[in-house]
């Protein structure tokens, strides 16, 4: 709604939005099930086709989306993020002292170690949040706040009103997947921590010392984008710095609308709202690669995250009675005695009724793998070793509640061969719970799911543990949340897109970047990163503004007033640390892009230099080719010209335009730049 055409009896937006309601609704009371303040200028309410219709004649009105569904998107990671105590980024920042992130998700479990509050200061005193636990006490310094939110979810099931109701009003975590993300952007330190044996070491988040929020709007039934903006729109008001958001819209429950556009993603729209506030968003990139136009979460003002290795791995050891021995991907958690036992070999798992107590069996399969297991296990063997063609994953062994060792079939005919050759006295050991760090590569791009599932389990019991092993965009995004919160803890007045920049000029470059960006997260030179590209939300106002057509309702909604007041300085350039050229059979001409470097280093007096690198067959001009700042905080603009003098040779060419201190060779600005012929469409 456009708020500027409330008339001026209504004493507030409520007020005129029920008004507003009840006047196209005839056959039953009105109802809001959300009026939103800050991060859209609207409400929820259920309405039939007949009454939207209605409702779109009324004074004020601006547009609508569908409540859409949404889905959900570490003792070692901060450490290769390059996190240490020692120096640098965590002891300058204070370990992110101060500072809020709001996790909206699937609530906390309070009582988790990660979340005391030992070494955490006060709670700001801009703080306006509230602690909805059934007690009080069940927040600290950690843990500030705790709110819920589930009337969208009711709306859209109206058989759960009323039904287990004390269930839907706790931030109580049930799922698992809230605390584990909250954890990781700023859990507190817990020494002794594993998943059993796994990953053992401190735990830690990236920001230990900030504070947490949780807003729970992400439910086992469903999960809703009026949940979903009216936490956005809580966060805003009770004064987080950060919101991070492990979930997406669900674009394939999308049957009716006009497609995914920012204007029909009301996560989009409540974000840009948030950083008009000066709040940094951090969402998750979603998990439909490897395509591409799978990104989920792609608003420019969004700082969108995918998942990358980090070089460790989960194992366990198979070593025959002839010493041979092979490692292989696993997370079994039960106990499992590293003692020699006879092993015996069946072709396909066709175990039939043979009985095999205290036997390892291994045996071959690429099909049926999760019945051939069951099979082999009904014997009454002490463990199966499969052999299979399949790749699995640490986190594909664990629905697996036996011991399995899953061997590739490259050493098929090894296994084979001795345990034919030695069929009354072959012996074999599994050893399980190893963690092996630095395996290569590492870091790079990968495609993860971050299905949630029980912690873990055997046939014999199930197992409990206080920490969890999960991978996904999902986690990937609230290690980014911890990091702009140390940055934020370092620079208060620095905006969203200065804390955006500072992370993606310094990311560690590795690939394509419509694959993995910026690069890789890097915490080594994100508070000093000598030169930003600074980004204010009317400079997103002004660039869409100058592809109007496109953007029309999108301007409409965000700016909350009409195209001719909101575009009063359309723009082609947006000060972005990026660049992406269409090459396409329609746009063959040379491309010229504008960016604006402010100089935030230490020094006033700085000169950087340019180079470019990668973008093969391309003609790259770049001028001027030295900045010199003589100020701090002082802006220089330089521009980019991309021509092909031919058709692109790859549907995707890549490279860096970097800006380097002439007093300081390690210090680089990066700036990725991407040539493409390819279209959306395809």
């Amino acid at each position: 709604m456009d708020l500027s055409a409330k008339p001026l009896p209504f004493p507030d937006h409520r007020s005129w939005f029920s008004t507003t309601l009840t006047s196209v609704i005839t056959d039953k009371k009105p109802r809001i099930i959300y009026a939103y303040t800050d991060s859209v200028h609207g409400f929820s309410a259920v309405l039939t086709n007949s009454e939207l219709q209605r409702l779109k004649d009324k004074p004020g009105y601006v547009s609508f989306t569908k409540d859409l569904p949404v889905k959900l998107h570490t003792t070692f990671s901060p450490q290769f993020i390059g996190l240490n105590s020692a120096s640098g980024t965590w002891p300058v920042s204070n370990y992110g002292a101060g500072t809020v992130i709001g996790i909206i998700d699937t609530g906390i479990w309070s009582d988790s170690p990660s979340f005391h509050d030992d070494g955490v200061g006060s709670v700001p005193s801009k703080w306006k949040g509230a602690c909805q636990f059934n007690s009080s006490s069940l927040c600290n310094k950690k843990l500030i706040g705790a709110r819920v939110f589930n009337q969208g979810l009711f709306a859209n099931n109206p058989d759960l009103r009323g039904t287990k109701i004390g269930q839907y009003s706790s931030p109580h975590d049930t799922i698992g997947h809230g605390t584990h993300v909250a954890a990781i952007a700023a859990g507190n330190h817990v020494k002794n921590a594993s998943y059993f044996s796994y990953a053992q070491g401190t735990a830690s988040g990236v920001a230990p010392y900030a504070h947490i929020a949780i807003y729970k709007a992400a439910w086992e039934e469903g999960i809703y984008a009026s949940d979903v903006i009216a936490a956005i729109d809580q966060a805003i008001r009770d004064g987080v710095d950060v919101i991070s958001l492990s979930l997406g819209l669900s674009s394939e429950d999308d049957d009716d609308s006009d497609g995914l556009g920012l204007e029909n993603d009301p996560i989009a729209v409540a974000s840009f709202a948030a950083i008009q506030k000066g709040v940094f968003v951090v969402a998750s990139g979603g998990n439909d690669g490897p395509y591409y136009w799978s990104l989920i979460n792609g608003a420019p003002w969004i700082m969108t995250v995918g998942a990358g290795t980090i070089g460790r791995q989960f194992q366990g050891t198979l070593t025959l009675g002839n010493g041979v021995s092979f490692n292989f991907p696993s997370l079994f958690p039960g106990d499992f005695p590293s003692v020699q036992y006879p092993v015996t070999y069946i072709e396909s798992c066709k175990a039939g009724n043979k009985t095999l107590a205290n036997i390892i069996v291994v045996c071959y399969e690429n099909v049926n793998i999760g019945s051939k297991l069951q099979e082999a296990k009904s014997t009454g063997a002490a463990a199966v070793v499969l052999v299979t063609n399949k790749l699995l994953t640490e986190q594909d062994t664990v629905e697996y509640q036996f011991p399995v060792a899953f061997i590739s079939s490259e050493h098929r005919e090894a296994i084979k061969s001795y345990t034919l050759s030695n069929i009354n006295n072959a012996t074999a050991r599994l050893e399980f719970r190893k963690t092996v760090i630095g395996t290569k590569p590492a870091p790079e791009v990968d495609v993860y799911s971050s299905r949630v599932k029980p912690v873990a389990g055997t046939t014999a019991r199930p197992l409990l543990s206080g920490f969890n092993l999960l991978t996904g965009t999902s986690m990937a995004a609230p290690h980014v949340a911890g990091v702009a919160a140390l940055i934020k803890q370092v620079h208060p007045k620095w905006s969203p897109s200065a804390i955006k920049s500072a992370i993606m000029t310094t990311a560690l470059t590795l690939d394509n970047p419509l694959a993995v960006g910026a690069g890789h997260v890097s915490t080594n030179s994100v508070l000093n990163p000598g030169l930003i590209y600074d980004t204010s939300p009317q400079d997103f106002i002004n660039f869409l503004c100058h592809n109007a057509k496109q953007s029309r309702k999108l301007i409409n909604i965000i700016t909350r007033s009409n195209l001719s007041y909101a575009c009063k300085n359309p723009s082609p350039y947006l000060n972005y640390p990026s660049i992406i050229a269409y090459f396409t059979s329609d746009q063959n001409g040379p491309k010229i892009f504008q960016r604006t470097l402010t100089n935030v280093g230490e020094t006033k007096r700085r000169s950087y230099n340019v180079s470019v690198r990668g973008l093969n067959g391309l003609n790259v001009v770049v001028e001027p080719k030295r900045l010199m700042f003589s100020e701090k905080n002082e802006k220089l603009s330089y521009t980019v010209r991309l021509e092909s003098p031919r058709a692109l040779q790859e549907n995707v060419v890549y490279g860096l335009v970097s800006w380097f201190d002439e007093d300081d060779a390690k210090s680089e600005v990066r700036c990725s730049v991407v040539a493409t012929s390819l279209v959306q469409e395809s």
